[in-house]
This record gives C-alpha cells, sequence and structure tokens, in this order.
C-alpha cells in the first residue's frame, strides 16, 4: 500500500529528474469561517474508502490549471488533487500523509467525500470536502481511528483560484503522521503516475500562518512542509500569477475592507487594487437580492429597502463571503 506518494517513492526517483519550471501561482492565506456542505452529491456514496481510494469529479465548468484545462478533478491517493487520472498530470497537495475512512473496519462510511457547484455561470465555484477524514497511520500503529480532521478544495471558475480550506480537526499523533515536519501544502507540477516522478514541487515552508515558498529540486529529498496543523478556519489560495489581483491577495495586503457588519442603510467596501470587483448580495435562504462593480477607491450599495435580516455580500471572482446584519 502506497501511503507516501508524495514522500518516500517521489523523493528516491528525484535524481533522474530536469526541473526548469517556475511556480505558476501566487499564495496567500487568510482566515474564514469553515462550514460544511450542504446539499452536496457523495461520491463514496455508503462505502468506506482507504488511502488507496482515487475518485474522478465533474466540475460543471471549464478550469485552468497552469494553462491547461480541465473538466473534472481527480482526487489521487487522498493526499492531492490532480488534473487527470493518467499520464503526466499536475495538481495540489494538500496534505502529505494517508488519510482513512473513519469506518473502515465495518465498511461502512463515516467519512463522506461530497462535492457541489454553486453561484452563476462565469463565476461558479466548485467545492470538494473530505470530512470527518481519519488518518491510515493511527489505524495500522494504534488500531484505532479516534482523530479526525475536516477540509475542503474550492476551484473559481474565471480567476482559476484554488483554495485549501481546512476545518475543525483532532490530532492526537502528530509526529507519526507528519514525520518530515509537518502537512504538505502546494503545487505540483508534471507528476508521471505512471512511475510517481515528477517534474518540481512547490511547498509551503514554516510557520502555517506566514509561510514562505519552497521546492525540492533535483537530488533532493528533504521535502519543504508546513511547522503545525492549519488552525479551523484557515485558508490557502493560490491564484495563477497571470491574474488579476484576487480578493485574497488585497485581503492579505490589507487593501479590502467591509464594514459595517451591523446596518441600517449602507454597507462599504474599500477596494484598495487596481481592479473592479464584482459582487453580489444574498440573502440566507439563497435568493440574490443585489449585483454590482465595486470600483478602485470607496464604493456605498444601498441596502435600506433590504427587509431586517443576515445577509451575504459575495466579492470578486473567488466569491470571498463577508456577512452583514440589516436592521
Amino acid at each position: 500500500m502506497n501511503k507516501y506518494f508524495t514522500v518516500i517513492a517521489l523523493a528516491i526517483l528525484l535524481s533522474a529528474v530536469k526541473a526548469k519550471a517556475q511556480m505558476p501561482y501566487k499564495v496567500t492565506v487568510q482566515n474564514d469561517t469553515y462550514t460544511p456542505l450542504t446539499g452536496a452529491t457523495t461520491i463514496n456514496g455508503t462505502k468506506a474508502w482507504t488511502d488507496s481510494s482515487t475518485f474522478v469529479v465533474p466540475l460543471g465548468f471549464n478550469f485552468l490549471m497552469d494553462g491547461k484545462t480541465i473538466t473534472k478533478l481527480n482526487l489521487l491517493k487522498m493526499m492531492s488533487i490532480s488534473s487527470d487520472t493518467a499520464g503526466i498530470v499536475s495538481g495540489m497537495s494538500f496534505m502529505g500523509t494517508a488519510l482513512l475512512d473513519r469506518g473502515v473496519v465495518s465498511g461502512t462510511s463515516k467519512s463522506p467525500i461530497r462535492y457541489t457547484t454553486t453561484g452563476n455561470a462565469g463565476k461558479r465555484i466548485f467545492k470538494l470536502e473530505i470530512f470527518n477524514a481519519g488518518f491510515s497511520d493511527e489505524n495500522d500503529i494504534y488500531q484505532t481511528l479516534n482523530d479526525s480532521l475536516n477540509l475542503q478544495v474550492w476551484l473559481y471558475e474565471g480567476s482559476n483560484a484554488i483554495e485549501l480550506r481546512y476545518g475543525s480537526s483532532k490530532i492526537s499523533h502528530y509526529s507519526d503522521y507528519f514525520f518530515i515536519g509537518g502537512p504538505m501544502l502546494g503545487y505540483m507540477k508534471n507528476v508521471n503516475l505512471a512511475t510517481e516522478s515528477f517534474e518540481k514541487l512547490y511547498l509551503l515552508k514554516g510557520d502555517a500562518l506566514n509561510p514562505t515558498l519552497d521546492s525540492v529540486a533535483t537530488g533532493n529529498t528533504n521535502f519543504p512542509s508546513i511547522s503545525s496543523y492549519p488552525v479551523n478556519g484557515r485558508v490557502y489560495n493560490f491564484t495563477p500569477k497571470n491574474a488579476a489581483t484576487g480578493v485574497a491577495e488585497l485581503v492579505a495586503e490589507n487593501k479590502l475592507k467591509v464594514y459595517p457588519t451591523l446596518c441600517t442603510d449602507k454597507v462599504v467596501i474599500e477596494n484598495g487594487g487596481n481592479e473592479t470587483l464584482a459582487y453580489e448580495v444574498i440573502s440566507m435562504n439563497g435568493s440574490l437580492i443585489v449585483t454590482g462593480n465595486a470600483a478602485s477607491g470607496v464604493n456605498t450599495i444601498n441596502v435600506s429597502t433590504l427587509p431586517g435580516g443576515m445577509y451575504v455580500l459575495r466579492l470578486g471572482a473567488e466569491g470571498k463571503a463577508y456577512r452583514f446584519m440589516k436592521q
């Protein structure tokens, strides 16, 4: 059973690899409330999955992954996503250790893998969630499956950004799961699924909130990793470098503000970037109320005629959500 697809087997094969490509994504880190998916399609049904399971999921739209158009996503070895199921693929590593369905002993799933696609054409978001997953090493070493985690991968139509989103977790045997020091998060360039070799890995390194970017070069078997598991609500945004400045980058640079959270007549968007950001105001039942564009500078949304209650303001191609209460 190959648990360490991105750790051991690939390291052995690095000596024959040429690494010339550049990291195609800008990386920003932010915090956002983690919300489990509802009304989503479960792809494993009631059957428990293992660390060797592979699933192919339809996106519902065309998506560019490092220049390649894809319409489906491959959930690979329960540690990464990739652009295809065979041949030379690229993708994102979101874990660096093998996951396991917590119902594997009985055979009935306790860890659903589910997905949904939300939003309007041109600005849709594909959301994939691994819910209540366990760790394969805990099962092998301790014959228990008490630890758990929740995570989501979001793909944004239009901007072609990818987000790794982390929810609540319980991790009692950290060094058993992440023996290289921590989770491996980042971009995988040209992975050969037949030989398990690759062109290059671009991985986050160091502090989980303020990581640096490192890469695995020819002959290097020391894999970069972040130093701790992401806290509940942590979001890692990977936006193509040739894309316009996104919401996540503006947030990271403190160039975007939305206020107040409690209002009577208006909501203000301060856009410190150079690009116009589309916005939508949505009621809690999912109805689209207001749409518009926030140009660079201070923008005011008139909400005086809205009934009192909670609303969501979605901003930019990434659909960054801000909640506000109308009195």
